[in-house]
């Protein structure tokens, strides 16, 4: 993002109403929140030392860049069509060390990712393994709350810790202490400024169908529609998933926005199974599920309407048809 680095050193130098976007919000040190041009503008110039010795520190993602200043604080500047969007003070005492993990997990025995109550998840898992090695409560942060008896083979999470273990020691330790069913494969020591989920350039989720037949065995890691699937009408359906839209067709319960941009939609067979690629900026509440749902009725002609007119409905009227959550898999987590 070339743009975008270039915005990040006029904002460095001091140029400060040529790189914000119209909406950018401002949050400093000290909890104050500042939101639109005209009143962040006025408050980064009052800031006689916000912009003192900047000096650029490891890029923790495409669509972020971080900065140091004279009085030891970290800002972190965030992107929105090469203009910046949003901007974020680091007190210096609030700063700690941050563990960035890839980890993979068997879904089939949790009710998602996101931590809720009398339930087992994944983040509660590695909560509690955390709170204990911390000998504090540790919070952990997730890039996608993936659904119920949904799998992850790349997800990133991040938490906090006051120890400077190596990266492999954090390695062997969480593995020994973690369930079985959650396994970690990368450690990452990262600046305090990383957010796993907020600093997200893509994702990349795959679907598996199963073409041929139903095996008790798999029933948890794919999907047996026991339907004919016209494979070159789905691929052709595919197609028009890719680029921004609106969303609302295939989202359940409320989002403060249902625009995403897929920038890949394409599947592969190979063995009797049908894989299917998306990756795209991010994804709303069961979007993929319901989306697969819907390719499955079009593609055994169950239904006239194509994906382009039910995208165009914005309302669930025709896609009422959601996909078993074991076939989905998140694959990869770029930054």
């Amino acid at each position: 993002m070339s743009g975008f680095l270039e915005a990040a050193k006029a904002f460095r130098d001091g140029d400060i109403n040529a790189v914000l976007d119209s909406h950018v919000v401002l949050i400093l040190a000290d909890k104050s929140f500042h939101s639109g041009i005209d009143k962040v503008s006025l408050c980064l110039k009052q800031q006689t030392d916000f912009f003192k010795d900047m000096t650029q520190i490891s890029k923790d993602s495409n669509i972020t860049v971080s900065f140091r200043n004279a009085a030891g604080h970290l800002i972190k500047c965030f992107a929105r069509d090469n203009r910046i969007g949003k901007i974020i003070e680091f007190n210096p005492d609030d700063v700690r060390q941050r563990i960035k993990l890839v980890i993979e997990y068997d879904g089939t025995e949790f009710s998602g990712f996101q931590i809720q109550p009398n339930v087992r998840t994944v983040q509660g898992e590695l909560m509690d393994v955390l709170t204990t090695i911390n000998n504090r409560p540790t919070g952990v942060a997730g890039a996608s709350r993936t659904d119920a008896g949904v799998h992850a083979l790349g997800q990133t999470v991040h938490f906090d810790t006051k120890y400077d273990f190596s990266e492999a020691k954090w390695l062997m330790i969480l593995n020994h202490a973690l369930p079985r069913d959650i396994h970690v494969k990368t450690v990452e020591k990262v600046h305090p400024t990383f957010h796993c989920r907020f600093d997200v350039e893509s994702k990349e989720y795959r679907y598996v169908i199963n073409l041929g037949e139903y095996s008790p065995l798999k029933r948890k890691y794919e999907w047996t529609p026991g339907k004919t699937l016209d494979l070159f009408k789905m691929e052709n359906e595919l197609s028009k998933l890719m680029g921004t839209h609106d969303f609302s067709s295939f989202c359940k319960g409320e989002n403060e926005s249902t625009i995403r941009t897929i920038y890949e939609a394409s599947m592969s067979i190979r063995n009797e199974h049908l894989y299917l690629t998306f990756i795209g900026n991010g994804f709303l509440h069961n979007m993929i599920r319901l989306i697969v749902g819907a390719l499955v009725e079009i593609a055994s002609n169950q239904t006239d309407v194509d994906i382009t007119t039910i995208i165009s409905t914005k309302s669930r009227t025709h896609t009422q048809n959601i996909a078993i959550g074991g076939g989905l898999y998140l694959v990869k987590v770029t930054y």
